[in-house]
């Protein structure tokens, strides 16, 4: 029988999606940007971004020097401090995440509070740069220190690019600056909404237990049974019920595991996936059913070993219980029930891009979106849609 396609789908969690300015390029008049409307120095000049090239906007003086904040000519501060020796890390572009209070130009709160106060406060300035200055300005050293190391680090490694949808920023903030969005309050405790208590806290749980002699890959054809296994690799229940994830009407239940390859933004992303998918009898053809079971294990994290299987900071591996809309031309995942906290044991592992062995056991805990391990409703700080509550 042939085994249904991977879902693609690396790691999917941005808990805040950040939009922030570019960084100074090199190149005069004429280079590439990206974020019309914005402002940066170059040499004696201010320049904007018009029609995705840099553009003299005005020659700079002595007197009149280009602040590499703002990116515009502005009259040395009366204590004869040079405004280009200010901060370069102020962005350009509004956060898509709306705030759920009214913002102020001024944040109050320190200590670990105070960097997510600047974001929410950025959020409010409307793209205004001398309001996001106040921002900044107006923090603890504690809040400058902690949003200067998020935005090197989302800078450095290319989650700024305004070409990238919700999805890539996901990911390119979950693999790279981890620990920089948590410094921020961008992960657990760092600002989500009020828990949706119609779904219970946790939202079930499962075993794992997964071998394949071959784990297949790209070379391999549709007819190939490589890393195909016809049982489950995860039993047990989500919901706020006893609702199984291997569905009793299912004519099978069918996992699989692929190795995959892909780039985005620069960046090479490798792993092994491990998808299980319940399989209906459509007359005479397997059809695929829900809910989808899906174990995503990077390549730095692809040893012996117990990994920490979690959305958050320090995760190894993640865990998503999805639909998936079958009827897609290329099948997609339409929404998500649950993510995974727990621990997946690998006990034996070959070259996972060469169709070598894997064998894995697990526990793990799940929790809906809505309803976070204590995180609050982190739906829309995700990005990603939940699926409604399973009695």
């Amino acid at each position: 029988m042939k085994k249904f396609w991977m879902i693609s789908m690396l790691l999917i969690a941005a808990l805040f999606v950040i939009s922030c300015g570019e960084a100074e390029e090199e190149g005069g008049e004429g280079a590439a940007c990206t974020t019309p409307g914005a402002f940066r120095c170059s040499g004696d000049y201010s320049q904007t971004c018009d029609q995705e090239a840099w553009k003299n906007f005005e020659q700079c003086t002595a007197d009149k020097p280009c602040n590499a904040t703002t990116g515009k000519c502005e009259a040395k501060s009366s204590d004869n401090t040079d405004p280009t020796t200010e901060p370069t890390t102020e962005p350009t572009t509004e956060p898509t995440t709306e705030p759920t209070t009214e913002p102020t130009t001024e944040p109050t709160n320190s200590g670990d509070s105070a960097c997510r106060d600047m974001l929410v406060c950025f959020q409010g300035c409307n793209q205004d740069q001398s309001c996001m200055q106040n921002c900044y300005t107006n923090s603890t050293d504690k809040g400058r220190a902690d949003y200067d190391a998020l935005y090197n680090c989302l800078n450095n490694n290319g989650c700024l690019d305004s070409s990238l949808s919700d999805e890539e920023y996901a990911n390119c903030i979950i693999g790279n600056c981890n620990s920089e969005a948590d410094a921020c309050g961008m992960l657990s405790g760092g600002g989500g909404e009020a828990a949706d208590n119609s779904y219970k806290a946790p939202y079930g749980s499962l075993k794992l237990n997964f071998s394949v002699q071959a784990i297949a890959n790209d070379t391999d054809d549709q007819n190939s049974t490589n890393g195909l296994t016809q049982a489950a690799f995860a039993t047990g229940t989500y919901g706020n019920g006893s609702t199984s994830v291997t569905p009793a009407d299912a004519y099978m239940i069918q996992s699989s595991a692929g190795y995959y390859n892909q780039t985005q933004n620069g960046k090479t992303y490798t792993g092994v996936q491990v998808m299980q998918v319940p399989v209906y009898n459509n007359n005479g053809q397997g059809a695929g059913g829900n809910p989808v079971v899906i174990l995503d294990i990077p390549e730095e994290s692809a040893a012996v070993g117990s990994l920490n299987t979690s959305l958050f900071q320090g995760g190894e591996a993640q865990l998503y219980v999805v639909d998936i809309n079958w009827n897609a031309a290329q099948p997609s995942i339409s929404c998500f029930h649950a993510f995974g906290e727990g621990t997946t044991n690998i006990t034996s592992i070959g070259d996972i891009a060469n169709h070598g062995d894997i064998t894995l056991s697990g526990n793990i805990t799940l929790y809906s979106t809505k309803n976070y391990n204590g995180a609050g409703d982190i739906t829309s700080q995700l990005g990603v849609t939940a699926c409604s509550p399973v009695q």
